[in-house]
């Protein structure tokens, strides 16, 4: 085995896409690695809340309250009041009559789609989802089939070629977490009318940023609380750790007794339930926050377009720089490593062979002379590498 693992190794190295693990230290816009401090570009926390006051001191509360961990799947003992308390809120927030907290987003999105799916069911998906929608779906004893990204006709053929035994199940992310581009959930909603499949959405990258309120991509659409399942995480606006599923009681009762991650893994820590409960409020009636990042969002992307980066059809945080080949990506990251920005090149197998790029993520505490910073580094990068002119 270590033969072959060290020959895949290599071919790895060969192709440039290799990863080693970064040990850092987040603090705000910042982040220390190897003792040197760095503009960090490639946070999800998009309104800052991991550091708030709030969040924080809610969740040194817990751990005095309820100690480190629970030390239990919730099936067992886990399941202490906080979580009801999350589950309540969340699901309010959202605009949906029950939710269910899993560990993680991995979790929740393999707890719903392994569970719900049945053999003689279909599943539609888009061809860009996320990894865990990708590896779920492979899980569940459905037909998949796969169509083109954010291609409503492409998929509406498929519907037709491919008529479910059972039920037909589409499945999408809001805002899609290499692209940074939002599937079109109006025309899906249409689509789901017409055809009568269930629409399972994966709002990790939506929730707390898109909307006039901020509750999520749905919401662009006047579409909140109306997904047959929704799901998304707390370790993005939120600022913590954890996930949600969000849908009809009956769902919800059905994962709790057939969802293996949610029965068999240990519950969140106490102090990411107080986080996510003390996040949730402090967004949920203020829109100071959304405003804030959004006014960030709009600077960074004027200066990029203006320079001439192709940011493709992404809006929002979600930021592609895209540079092609394997090599050129890992070059200016190593550049702007240099100047003291901490970005990450994102490779194969994570985006398609020779699509590869820096993803920039923009947060609600960048300044604007940090942004001015960050903008003028990459135009210079960029230039030096040929991408802009």
């Amino acid at each position: 085995m270590r033969d072959r693992l060290r020959s895949s190794i290599e071919e790895i190295k060969r192709k440039g896409n290799y990863r080693s693990i970064r040990y850092v230290k987040p603090s705000g816009s910042r982040i220390i690695y190897e003792g040197k401090e760095f503009l960090n570009l490639c946070s999800n926390s998009y309104l800052s809340l991991h550091t708030h006051p709030e969040v924080v001191a809610a969740a040194k509360a817990a751990v005095d309250e309820y100690g480190a961990g629970t030390c239990s799947s919730r099936s067992i003992s886990g399941s202490i009041e906080l979580y009801r308390i999350l589950e309540h809120e969340i699901a309010t927030y959202k605009g949906y009559d029950k939710g269910l907290v899993f560990s993680t987003g991995y979790m929740g999105n393999m707890g719903v789609i392994a569970t719900l799916p049945e053999s003689g069911d279909v599943i539609f998906s888009d061809e860009l989802n996320h990894s865990s929608l990708i590896d779920s779906i492979r899980l569940s004893r459905a037909k998949t089939v796969v169509y083109r990204h954010r291609d409503l006709n492409d998929l509406e053929e498929k519907i037709r070629k491919h008529p479910s035994r059972g039920d037909a199940f589409v499945i999408t992310e809001s805002v899609f977490s290499m692209d940074g581009d939002v599937a079109p959930l109006g025309d899906l909603m249409r689509l789901k009318k017409e055809h009568g499949f269930q629409l399972l959405l994966d709002d990790a990258h939506g929730t707390g940023v898109f909307g006039e309120t901020g509750r999520g991509g749905a919401e662009l659409f006047n579409l909140s609380g109306t997904m047959d399942v929704e799901t998304a995480t707390f370790g993005k606006s939120f600022g913590s750790f954890g996930a949600f599923a969000l849908g009809d009681p009956l769902v919800i009762e059905y994962l709790v007794n057939r969802a293996r991650t949610f029965m068999y893994t240990t519950a969140l820590a106490p102090a990411s339930l107080a986080a996510s409960i003390a996040a949730v409020r402090l967004i949920s009636d203020n829109l100071t926050f959304k405003k804030e990042l959004w006014d960030n969002i709009d600077y960074i992307r004027k200066g990029l377009a203006k320079a001439g980066f192709d940011l493709k059809e992404s809006v929002g945080p979600i930021v592609p720089i895209v540079v092609g080949h394997d090599d050129k990506a890992v070059k200016m990251q190593n550049i702007l490593m240099g100047k003291g920005i901490f970005i990450q090149a994102v490779r194969p197998p994570t985006v398609p062979r020779g699509m590869s790029r820096l993803r920039l993520t923009v947060v609600r505490c960048l300044s604007k002379e940090e942004m001015d910073f960050a903008l003028d580094q990459l135009i210079l990068a960029g230039r030096e590498l040929g991408i802009i002119s």
